[in-house]
């Protein structure tokens, strides 16, 4: 695959399988769009890898360290992005992995990224390969941190703190922005993850307000199943009015993309919070007319920093 290729196929892979964020990406320059498709099409290959109904957890984990590998080595830039990168075949991957590790490479030789949170990325992916249940909120945030978090910060290595802003602000709510659309996702996706043997939220607080995870799903007592989704909302919702100063600390090219994502993900939240029943009984979307109204909204710069 040469150089078109591999970033088309990245295009294509955030295109059809991270929508929520494509539509904000998009807004970005190209130089910067780019490379962004290549990360978002890298997570979705690793998710997958972790996720693969059809594996045993035995050859996900195998999975995963054989893909780690590859990361690795574009991360040591063993594999330069330059003509080499067309031929060179990465250890077991198919057409997709390979485009996504050349995409990863791509990003690497552009932009000053910080390989720790590539590799955070893939330990948040290994906290999956098992059955998981988080006691705590602080679990629960390390496991955001990880799978999330480290995407914000990634995010802002590629377009850029504004300038004489306080990068290590920006780092923080970057991070802090991340975990809060990692929430939405939990929330989101409650009864997939449950079939999974997966309990994202924190064990302790469901213990507090009465239920199990199990009593959630099922909706088996009204008022006490509201009242714990209702406290996760407001949570999520704390978080991202905890970001409002990010959109001041980003580069200015990259505002539009930031508040149209964070659109996308609080009309989210706020169709969960107003009908948590049906939330969980009907995974929430927005219409890709809905997606592509905000993004307008955001590049004619109605969307900003919003408490």
């Amino acid at each position: 695959m040469n150089r078109v290729e591999v970033l088309a196929a990245c295009a294509r892979i955030t295109r059809r399988e991270a929508r929520n964020f494509y539509y904000g990406l998009k807004l970005l320059p190209a130089r910067e769009a780019l490379a962004l498709y290549a990360v978002y099409a890298w997570m979705r290959v690793l998710d997958d890898l972790a996720d693969d109904p059809a594996r045993s957890a035995g050859l996900r984990h195998a999975e995963l360290d054989r893909f780690e590998r590859s990361t690795l080595a574009v991360l040591a830039r063993d594999v330069p992005w330059d003509g080499a990168i067309e031929t060179r075949r990465f250890e077991g991957a198919d057409a997709r992995e390979h485009a996504v590790l050349a995409g990863l490479a791509y990003v690497v030789s552009e932009h000053a990224i910080d390989a720790d949170d590539i590799l955070d990325a893939i330990q948040g992916q290994r906290m999956d390969l098992d059955p998981c249940v988080y006691e705590t909120w602080e679990e629960t945030r390390i496991y955001c941190d990880r799978v999330a978090g480290s995407v914000g910060r990634v995010c802002l290595d590629v377009w850029g703190a504004r300038e004489g802003a306080d990068d290590g602000h920006a780092r923080e709510f970057s991070t802090t922005r991340g975990i809060a659309f990692q929430l939405v996702n939990i929330l989101r996706d409650l009864r997939e993850d449950h079939g999974r043997g997966r309990c994202y939220l924190p064990a302790d607080e469901l213990r507090a307000n009465g239920i199990s995870i199990d009593d959630l799903v099922a909706w088996r007592d009204d008022a006490r199943c509201t009242r714990f989704m209702q406290i996760q909302c407001a949570r999520a919702e704390r978080l991202f009015a905890e970001t409002t100063p990010l959109e001041g600390l980003v580069s200015r090219a990259a505002v539009p993309t930031l508040a149209a994502m964070s659109e996308i993900y609080r009309r989210i939240l706020r169709r969960i919070a107003r009908d948590p029943r049906q939330a969980l009984a009907r995974r929430v979307r927005l219409s890709g007319f809905e997606k592509f109204s905000i993004a307008l909204r955001a590049r004619l710069g109605f969307l900003g920093a919003r408490g």
